[in-house]
């Protein structure tokens, strides 16, 4: 009980974190671009500790499910020259787009690192097991030997598709050859991969082992940083294809998870994935909270941001009590879709 309490506080702090990550883009791009900061909290609710310093108000809040970063003029027309409403469109324009975007940094920064300290650019299979009688025994393969190279072709494409497509595409007795690696010296062995028909009927060939992936080469932080975009950006399409399912056929409503469900995804993926599973879950939400976020809703900053482009090309602002009145309106939308999420995700939860 103890242990599970502990791992929820684990998710309840990332999840914290990440919306912080992006209340603190708002917050130091609005101090570079000279506008007021009223206050930057960490937290919702009652205030459980504040202080002022440079004329800004800090606290700490209740509830540490991220927090907010407050402006002068934010919402409403004020005469001083460092309030929001009166500073150049494109001020406010990087100044919204910083929250999104330090989402998108951060989730760079942790991919960068979980890459570094648990993924390689080269790895290899490491046999653990062989079994009895199997063409692998047969021919002379041994419990931690590695597998270097399969029909010639070295192993080095950073997983171990090779080895399977190789013994999977084998002719009917035609003859693998396995090249491994066993006290520092290379050996060549050939076998022939036999027939194993599986539970559900269909028939695999196998030449009887059990391995797993051994890192050979790690990523250096250069090769992590040109790697890490790309995977990112693949995720980022995936989220984008997820989107358009929802929004168009309705794909997915019932599993969207909101605060609950997200903690209660956190505390169970971490419990059996290690840090590994926090690293991996903090920049795949951390994407997800920064593309959510410029959705071209009201209340979120995507909308914000289509207030300001209407006013750089009206040269003029659209009245603040007009702008307030759609933000409203979007902020009870939304704070309804999360209270439907919310009671779906506590009835997953009671069902598990």
């Amino acid at each position: 009980m103890i242990v599970n309490l502990l791992f929820i506080l684990l998710a309840i702090v990332i999840l914290g974190v990440l919306v912080m990550v992006h209340e603190f883009g708002h917050y130091i791009v609005g101090r570079l671009t000279g506008m007021t900061v009223l206050e930057f909290s960490i937290g919702f609710g009652p205030k459980l500790l504040g202080w002022r310093r440079k004329e800004i108000d800090y606290s700490l809040r209740l509830i540490p499910l991220g927090g907010y970063c407050s402006f002068l003029g934010e919402d409403e027309n004020n005469d001083d020259p460092r309030a929001m409403n009166n500073l150049p469109v494109w001020r406010r324009f990087l100044t919204v787009f910083a929250g999104p975007a330090m989402n998108f940094v951060f989730a760079l920064a942790v991919c960068v690192v979980s890459m570094m300290l648990y993924e390689g650019v080269r790895t290899q299979p490491l046999i653990q097991e062989v079994v009895p009688a199997s063409p692998a025994a047969q021919a002379g393969i041994e419990a931690g030997d590695t597998i270097v190279a399969v029909n010639g072709r070295e192993i080095s494409d950073g997983n171990s598709l090779t080895l399977s497509l190789s013994i999977a595409t084998a002719g009917e007795g035609e003859a693998v050859e396995i090249t491994v690696l066993r006290d520092g010296e290379r050996e060549t062995l050939s076998m022939v991969p036999s027939a194993v028909v599986l539970e559900d009927g269909t028939s695999v060939k196998q030449i009887g082992i059990v391995y797993t992936t051994q890192v050979v080469e790690r990523y250096s932080l250069g090769a992590a940083l040109r790697a890490a975009p790309q995977r990112l950006w693949e995720i980022v399409e995936t989220m984008i294809d997820a989107l358009k399912g929802l929004v168009f056929h309705g794909e997915g409503a019932t599993e969207m998870a909101g605060p609950v469900g997200i903690v209660g995804m956190i505390s169970e993926e971490t419990r059996t994935g290690g840090f590994y599973m926090v690293l991996y879950l903090m920049y795949i939400i951390s994407l997800n909270l920064g593309l959510m976020n410029l959705l071209p809703l009201p209340a979120l900053d995507g909308g914000r941001l289509v207030f300001l482009i209407v006013e750089a090309i009206r040269r003029k602002p659209v009245p603040p009590e007009k702008e307030g009145m759609v933000h409203g309106v979007g902020m009870l939308l939304l704070l309804g879709l999360i209270v439907v999420i919310t009671y779906q995700d506590i009835v997953r939860l009671i069902a598990r």
